[in-house]
């Protein structure tokens, strides 16, 4: 019986070769995006997972209000929860350093790779298994380092590095004390070195830095854990505050996350260390939803396609039904159809996704394999969705043949009746909303970015050279890159500081005639030519100068005099502290305000100190170079030759300011490229879907035209008529369409301070478009109709 079916389905496969092409077409691109929003959902839920003990393990973060909170974290409170909580069986912090250089004693010039520092606690905490090395001692003592496994081979190549020394920017000597082994998956806890800490940089509570891990003892109540550990913790940092005069009118909760949860941050959108490449749980939902809504809109397209060709089949219903078969044995029949075309087009879905996974790893920013081992993992879901697409694209065909009767069949009276026309209609109603909703959203995606891109930032962001430092040493012979640099009339200046617009910078309580202030304001310790190298606006007094080097005068943005309602700013008395205590001074000078950060928030108060060494206790780690050249590439030839001869040791790190503040918006861009492919593949599919409704209305009307015809109706007034049924489809979709777009593009515009305007013109685009590609499907196969011979449709009458 089943090589029965098997032959029947085979046989009416290639008799009806177009609309089988059509099926498996529309079926392969559902399935191979199916295929890889699996590999990516998969891929964004396996980080961490494989780590030994991972059910215990945790990262501890400070929330003040439900779904926000930091993990950076004291130093002071790793060794804290050790020693005071029993719960605890281990806790280490992890300091992450993103650009370190390190160099053999045989290489003078190294690499630049990430380094986590830890304390000797690390491996009790994240057991991760080791290559070479004894995990009892690795980290015993200080400047003692493990490798990655990737970086071990690129230095030492197969040979175990255990008991050489690497220098980490020209300066410390680490031992190599142990290569982990290659990681089994993902983690968020990417780095390509650990290296054991000598001591604490701040032993402080308010000094925040490291991220903090502990390792539980199984079964421990985490609730009562946490409201332990907040009611230990917020009492000492209330102290250390008030040591310094100050307090705050609101103290943090003190969370633990599940070290799964890092990647994606499934509790709460936390900032933090180890953030690079961090997951969204967002992208997870609409790569999902895409991938979902594909295979609903391919499913709808079999059942139109299949519905297409009943004319054709009710015949065979009707024989085969006079024979003996039953009603059961139809509908499998018709299932085992649905389920084989899936089967086939298996095959050139893995094909389909294979060819699109470079552009698909672009648009999320992931390296994705599609690989045997890949595929291993996804096959039983991907099983899954086969059998369940082929279930769902055959149940309406199969019914709604399989109830044919063979006396109205056989007689050709099934034709008089337009069986389930409205549900056909609002299928395909449904898929052209879903594409409709994704091209407005797409469409608002893409003019925010713009609107970002092209809004005035208040600062000179083009044709300024970035140049990241590695330390004090290469701060101080930044001032002698300077006066080399300057004597280059193609530079028009140059200044060192802390921080640029666009990347992090650090945070200070602040105290404003001695009154301590609820928010933290961020400072940029920098020079006097920060102001002349971006084109800052000094709107009242000065900017720092050269004398201004202790931490007793500051500049401030006119942000910073709004928010703390500053009537008379020159001379005003401030004061901040931080890790290494609190430093008092006036505001000399107030700049026009200059979006510092993303547009996604509006401008908050900023301050500028030229004490970078008193406030920070280490050095500024870039220059901004303003170039004014046609001949960008000569310049930094000539920048590139100045920083060889001052600092030979650190290979030169640059980039340009306007695409470094670009970057603030590449999640943006790529949720743009997402919903972009989105559309593009949903109105493909809906297309067939729309052929295959032309398809069958035409057969249904075959005696109408012809009858048209003979009285004399032209070509183009039947290619009219048949195509205004399907013009008031797409119409109804783009009425559905409309509201649902215009909610999901309002919700998305919420996050953003400064955002485009929802005008009319994306929605009318979006049926327009609709409209002319509906019309041109339809309208092709509507001429082919209309053109018939009138005699063939007529002769049985």
């Amino acid at each position: 019986m089943f090589k029965n079916y098997f032959a029947i389905a085979l046989r009416n496969f290639w008799k009806q070769k177009t609309y089988t092409l059509l099926n498996i077409s529309g079926l392969a691109i559902a399935l191979a995006t199916a295929t890889l929003a699996l590999l990516f959902i998969q891929h964004e839920f396996s980080y961490d997972g494989w780590i030994p003990n991972e059910n215990n393990i945790y990262r501890v973060y400070r929330q003040w209000e439900p779904g926000g909170g930091t993990s950076y974290t004291p130093y002071l409170l790793a060794e804290t929860l050790r020693e005071e909580f029993p719960e605890i069986q281990s806790a280490v912090y992890a300091t992450e350093y993103t650009e370190l250089m390190v160099s053999t004693a045989e290489e003078r010039e190294g690499m630049y790779i990430s380094m986590a520092s830890v304390d000797s606690s690390f491996l009790e905490v994240m057991p991760l298994p080791l290559k070479y090395g004894d995990p009892a001692t690795a980290l015993q003592n200080p400047h003692s380092m493990i490798l990655s496994d990737d970086i071990a081979q690129q230095l030492y190549g197969d040979q175990n590095p255990v008991g050489e020394v690497l220098r980490e920017n020209n300066e410390t000597d680490y031992l190599i004390t142990g290569v982990f082994a290659p990681f089994e998956g993902n983690t968020h806890f990417d780095v390509d070195m650990v290296g054991r800490d000598t001591a604490s940089f701040f032993s402080t509570w308010t000094g925040n830095s490291p991220a903090t891990y502990v390792a539980l003892n199984p079964n421990t109540d985490v609730a009562a854990l946490e409201k332990k550990i907040t009611e230990s913790i917020n009492p000492r940092l209330q102290k250390e505050l008030e040591s310094f005069g100050a307090s705050w009118d609101e103290f943090p909760e003190w969370k633990l996350q599940p070290i799964r949860d890092a990647h994606l941050n499934t509790v709460a959108r936390i900032g933090g260390p180890f953030s690079e490449g961090r997951g969204d749980m967002r992208h997870v939902y609409i790569i999902g939803v895409v991938g979902l809504l594909m295979l609903v809109i391919a499913s709808i397209n079999y059942m139109n396609l299949a519905t297409a060709q009943a004319a054709r089949r009710a015949r065979e219903v009707g024989v085969r039904k006079v024979n003996g078969a039953t009603r059961s044995q139809l509908v499998f029949q018709f299932l085992a159809e649905a389920m084989l075309q899936c089967l086939l087009a298996l095959p050139i879905a893995i094909l389909l996704a294979e060819l699109a996974l470079p552009v698909f790893e672009q648009i999320t920013n992931r390296e994705l394999l599609l690989d045997v081992a890949a595929l291993s993992r996804i096959l039983p879901l991907l099983v899954a969705v086969v059998l369940g697409l082929g279930a769902l694209s055959g149940s309406y065909p199969a019914f709604f043949l399989a109830a044919y009767r063979p006396t109205e069949v056989l007689k050709g009276k099934w034709l008089r009746r337009d069986r389930g026309k409205m549900l056909r209609q609002g299928m395909v109603v449904v898929q052209f909303a879903g594409a409709m909703v994704a091209a407005v959203v797409m469409t608002f995606i893409y003019q925010q970015v713009q609107y970002m891109q092209k809004q005035e930032l208040g600062f000179q962001s083009e044709q300024v050279m970035v140049v990241r430092a590695n330390t004090q040493q290469t701060y101080e012979k930044i001032q002698s890159l300077r006066s080399q640099l300057l004597q280059n009339s193609h530079v028009q200046a140059m200044t060192a500081t802390s921080s640029l617009p666009g990347t992090g910078q650090p945070d200070y309580a602040l105290k404003i005639g001695g009154v301590e202030q609820d928010k933290f304001v961020n400072i940029y310790f920098t020079d006097n030519d920060f102001a002349p190298a971006l084109d800052l606006e000094v709107t009242e007094g000065r900017f720092l100068q050269p004398s201004d080097t202790t931490p007793n005068t500051f500049v401030v943005n006119e942000a910073f005099i709004k928010e703390y309602n500053i009537e008379n700013p020159i001379g005003h008395a401030l004061s901040f502290s931080g890790g290494n205590g609190e430093s008092t001074g006036t505001i000399i000078g107030v700049v026009k305000d200059f979006n510092y950060r993303s547009l996604i928030r509006e401008i908050e108060p900023l301050a500028f100190s030229g004490a970078i060494p008193q406030m920070r206790g280490g050095w500024t780690n870039m220059a901004a170079i303003r170039l004014s050249t046609t001949d960008l590439q000569s310049t930094i030839a000539d920048v590139e030759k100045f920083w060889q001869q001052i600092e030979p040791a650190h290979p030169i790190r640059y980039s340009f300011l306007d695409d470094d503040f670009s970057q603030l918006y590449a999640d943006q861009e790529r949720l743009g490229q997402t919903l972009l492919w989105a559309t593009i593949l949903t109105l493909f599919v809906a297309l067939l879907g729309l052929f295959g409704l032309a398809s069958y209305m035409a057969e249904q009307r075959t005696k109408e035209i012809g009858v048209r015809k003979v009285l004399g109706a032209t070509v183009q007034q039947i290619t009219t008529l048949l195509s205004m049924d399907f013009l008031k489809i797409v119409l109804i979709a783009g009425v559905i369409a409309t509201p649902i777009a215009f909610w999901l593009a309002q919700q998305w515009l919420t996050d953003f301070a400064y955002r485009t305007p929802i005008t009319a013109l994306p929605f009318l685009l979006a049926i327009v478009s609709a409209v002319v590609i509906a019309v041109i499907t339809v309208g092709s196969r509507a001429i082919g109709a209309a053109r018939a011979n009138p005699a063939e449709s007529l002769k049985s009458e």
